[in-house]
């Protein structure tokens, strides 16, 4: 039972970090095809957002597929 319990947690850690790469796909590529989004971003401005943004996806990007190799070495 704890097994599925641990199957089930990773699974929905792996829908939610896949939904918030989407999302953070979606922003970069407005950032880029409309450069005055690049000021709209309270942090950091210019081209830094889309660097960051990028580095930010790329931590989800390893994250998901820790937790894909995860559920995969389980089976």
């Amino acid at each position: 039972m704890k097994n599925k319990l641990n199957i089930i947690v990773k699974l929905v850690l792996l829908a939610f970090f896949s939904l918030m790469w989407f999302f953070l796909i979606q922003a970069e590529y407005e950032i880029i095809i409309k450069p005055q989004l690049q000021n709209d971003f309270p942090v950091i401005k210019g081209i830094g957002a889309v660097y960051f943004l990028g580095f930010i996806i790329f931590i989800l990007s390893v994250v998901i597929v820790y937790l894909l190799y995860l559920i995969k070495k389980h089976d």
